[in-house]
């Protein structure tokens, strides 16, 4: 996968299972592609965290002293999420808000009851593959705790059969449970800033890279201020956060993409009028640091497009002509996706020029002007 500035193209796909655990043979893999794409045209290469792609970026920095390696940002990201999630505590908070999804979505009445409440959003279920899925239904347990307690205490509730059984005598517990609610808001205060940084970096619609060391460092603030500073309460989460941050993620040109960013540093007209035009080789470095993506889930998403084509009907395909239709077929779908994204701004842009439109024809009528 390349991404630049037109956005992401699906360049190959390469069968590496008998290289993909040696380092020396996978940046010999990498170095044909740079080679292909030319190293002046390349910043950096994202890949998965694994030791041996680590050290096969390691030896690309060598060959290569211009191109940067960088670990995928959302896969460590995930894997922070999985080490919170792993905590004794908040592994018991998922189990008791997964019994009140479960008991909510299997009885058809209960969950019709609730839908009928205001503003009720639907419970996240959570996905072994995603961990911040499950931290999502912590903090929508949380939200709705009104709605649930109101139906654990309303008539309808109280006379019905499933109150008396022993799954909806557990949910009644869980949900009237006044600690369980509060743990469930703490824990999910303490994800947020981390869920929505995850969300940042694993999107495709504008480059990250500008956005990561501040947003960890906000992660880690917001953990701190939510105990109130108290080290021996947030030692334990913060630490989490760090070992992953200092062994796994950070790299120099984070640093860079932050310092380079006008939104951190400066306002962004003072900084392009100052900076821009009397140092137009900064100029260059920031626009090509903060071009970057932080992310290689577009990679994986790749291997869902490959097996729709590899059905049983084609699996006889040569390989080459598999690569072909893999090709097509995946780039057909981000042209799909941007043009959606591009007419989608264009529409707000529209919408935003007939209200100031609307404005100023207003302000006429009425006489200011």
């Amino acid at each position: 996968m390349i991404y630049c500035p037109r956005g992401i193209y699906f360049l190959k796909s390469v069968d590496a299972s008998d290289i993909v655990k040696d380092a020396t043979n996978l940046c010999s893999l990498f170095s044909e592609i740079v080679e292909w794409v030319r190293p002046e045209n390349i910043v950096q290469l994202v890949t998965d965290n694994a030791a041996n792609y680590k050290k096969a970026g390691e030896l690309l920095q060598a060959r290569f002293n211009n191109i940067y390696w960088s670990p995928c940002a959302a896969h460590c990201l995930n894997l922070i999420l999985k080490d919170l999630g792993s905590m004794h505590l908040i592994e018991d908070l998922a189990k008791k808000a997964s019994k009140v999804t479960i008991f909510a979505y299997n009885h058809v009445y209960v969950l019709a009851w609730l839908r009928k409440r205001q503003g009720w959003k639907e419970i996240v279920r959570p996905r072994a593959t995603w961990f911040a899925t499950t931290f999502i239904p912590l903090k929508i347990v949380c939200e709705h705790k009104h709605d649930l307690q109101a139906l654990i205490t309303s008539k309808f509730y109280a006379y019905s059969k499933i109150a008396k059984t022993c799954k909806g005598k557990e949910a009644a517990v869980i949900i009237l449970d006044l600690k369980f609610c509060n743990d469930c808001l703490t824990i999910s205060k303490i994800a947020g800033p981390l869920i929505m940084l995850l969300r940042i970096v694993d999107s495709d619609e504008k480059p990250s890279l500008g956005y990561l060391y501040d947003g960890m460092y906000r992660a880690r603030k917001a953990i701190k201020a939510m105990f109130r500073n108290v080290k021996r309460l947030y030692k334990l989460f913060t630490s989490i956060v760090k070992r992953r941050w200092d062994t796994q993620l950070r790299q120099g040109i984070h640093a860079a993409a932050y310092f380079l960013n006008p939104q951190f540093q400066y306002d962004k007209e003072e900084w392009w009028k100052m900076f821009g035009s009397s140092a137009p080789n900064l100029q260059k470095v920031a626009i090509r640091i903060l071009s970057q993506t932080l992310s290689s889930s577009g990679c994986e998403r790749n291997w869902s497009i490959f097996e729709q084509i590899h059905s049983k009907r084609r699996n006889h395909l040569e390989h080459q002509r598999l690569n072909n239709l893999v090709y097509v077929r995946y780039n057909l779908n981000l042209k799909d996706r941007y043009n959606y994204l591009f007419l989608n701004a264009m529409s707000q842009s529209i919408h935003c020029m007939f209200v100031e439109m609307s404005l100023k024809l207003l302000l006429h009528f009425l006489g200011f002007n």
